[in-house]
C-alpha cells in the first residue's frame, strides 16, 4: 500500500524540508498550510488551521500517516485539545501512523508540562506514533525565528541570546527531517522516542567563531536573560501564562547543558552522521550576507 501522509507545518523548517523526501520514498503527499498554495513537486496542497477545528477532518481524510508540528501554546489555542480533536477518529479514517515534532527531554517533563501534554494526547489517541525529540535547531541562525538571530548578524553582527557556558548539540533541520521521513515511511519505529541531537556540544564560544568565519566578519554574542526572552514571547502574541513558563524552560535548556547530550539517533535511524555545525555554517553563509 502507498503511504499517503498529511504534514502539518509544510512551511515551517522540518515541514519544507520533509516534503521532498517522502516524496522521493513515493508517498503521497499532502501539505497542510492555513493558506494552501505552491509547493513541492507532486505535493496537494490542503488548509489546515489549528485554531479552526473545521478543517482537521478534511484535511486527514484518506491520510495514512500524519506528521504533527503544532502552533505555539497559548497563541492559537490549547495544542493538547488540538491534537486530541484532529486525531479523534483518525484511526477509523484509515490513520496508522502518527509522528510528532517534539523537544528534546520531553519524555521527563512533567505532565502539566504544555509539550509534553501535546505528547500525551498523541500516545492516548490509540494510533502508532512515534516522537521525535529535537534539541536546538542550527536553522534558528539562518531562518526565521522568533528572536530574530538571523537579522541580529546580518544586520548587527551579533547574536542576543541566552548561552552561559551551557554546551548545546545544535541539529539540523536536515537531519530531523530525514528522521522523520523514516519514522513515517517505515516500520520498526513505532513506539519510539527520538533524541535527535547533532554530532558535536558547543559553547557559544565555540559556536560565534564559526558563524564569523562564514559571514567573512566578526560576529559577537550578547547574553539575555528569562526577561529578555519573555518580553520577546509576549511580543510574539504568547500570554503571559505561558510566556513565563516558556521562556525559563528555553534558557535553561541553552545555558545548563541540558540540551549538550550525544547520541547515534540520527545515524542509527538514517544511516548517516548528522550534519557538523561547521557544514551548516558554510552552506548558511548567504543568510548573513549584507
Amino acid at each position: 500500500m502507498t503511504d499517503s501522509i498529511l504534514v502539518t507545518g509544510a512551511t515551517g523548517k522540518t515541514g519544507r524540508r520533509l516534503l521532498p523526501r517522502l516524496v522521493r520514498r513515493g508517498a503521497a503527499v499532502r501539505a497542510a498550510t492555513r493558506v494552501p498554495g505552491p509547493t513541492y513537486p507532486g505535493v496537494e496542497p490542503v488548509r489546515f488551521d489549528w485554531a479552526d477545528p473545521a478543517t482537521y477532518q478534511a484535511a486527514r481524510k484518506g491520510m495514512t500517516a500524519i506528521y504533527l508540528v503544532y502552533g505555539d501554546p497559548g497563541v492559537s489555542g490549547d495544542p493538547a485539545a488540538q491534537v486530541s480533536a484532529l486525531l479523534d477518529g483518525a484511526a477509523d479514517d484509515g490513520v496508522r501512523r502518527v509522528v510528532l515534532l517534539s523537544a528534546l527531554g520531553m519524555d521527563q517533563a512533567p505532565p502539566d508540562n504544555p509539550l509534553r501534554r501535546v505528547e500525551l494526547a498523541v500516545e492516548s489517541a490509540g494510533i502508532p506514533s512515534t516522537m521525535v525529540r529535537p534539541g536546538a535547531f542550527m536553522q534558528n541562525f539562518s531562518e526565521r525565528h522568533r528572536f530574530r538571530l538571523a537579522a541580529g548578524i546580518r544586520e548587527h553582527d551579533r547574536i542576543a541570546m541566552p548561552a552561559g557556558d551551557g554546551v548545546v548539540s545544535w541539529v539540523s533541520a536536515e537531519d530531523i527531517a530525514a528522521v522523520a521521513a523514516a519514522a513515517l515511511t517505515e516500520d520498526g519505529h513505532e513506539g519510539r522516542g527520538y533524541a535527535v541531537v547533532g554530532p558535536e556540544a558547543l559553547t557559544m564560544a565555540e559556536i560565534v567563531p564559526l558563524i564569523s568565519a562564514a559571514a567573512g566578519r566578526p560576529i559577537t554574542h550578547v547574553e539575555s536573560g528569562p526577561a529578555d526572552v519573555r518580553a520577546v514571547l509576549l511580543d510574539s502574541g504568547m500570554p503571559p501564562e505561558f510566556a513565563g513558563p516558556v521562556s525559563e524552560t528555553y534558557v535553561d535548556a541553552l545555558t545548563s547543558g541540558a540540551f549538550g547530550i550525544l547520541n547515534d539517533d540520527v545515524a542509527t535511524v538514517t544511516g548517516r552522521a548528522p550534519v557538523t555545525f561547521a557544514e551548516f555554517a558554510a552552506d548558511a553563509a548567504w543568510a548573513w550576507q549584507r
